[in-house]
């Protein structure tokens, strides 16, 4: 069996509360399948090859969260990026975003 290596955990999000994103600084458009406090996965047609640092804008509701990140995995469908620095007002936002979602 993989060893799980994550240091934070991640919730799969169900098609209805999937929050959308959206790049700040470069082009990007979809939402959000998979998300934790160390990052996401998006289901976008704008991929960036690994290593690739970019502004990421998650929108759930009235709910709005800002965070540089680096992309970590690019397959066919989507990406998976790793929030590099998120300011305590957007990690709040987040934690109860996650919560919202889970119940």
């Amino acid at each position: 069996m993989k060893e799980n290596r994550r240091r934070h955990e991640r919730i799969l999000i169900p098609e209805d509360k999937m929050p959308t994103c959206e790049g700040v600084n470069r082009p990007l458009a979809g939402r959000v399948l998979v998300l934790g406090t160390g990052g996401a996965y998006l289901l976008t047609n704008d991929r960036y090859p690994a290593g690739t640092e970019f502004e990421l804008r998650i929108r759930a509701g009235n709910d709005l969260i800002e965070s540089p990140c680096v992309v970590r995995d690019v397959e066919s469908g989507g990406m998976g990026v790793e929030f590099t620095w998120l300011n305590a007002s957007a990690a709040t936002k987040l934690r109860k975003l996650i919560a919202r979602i889970k119940s």
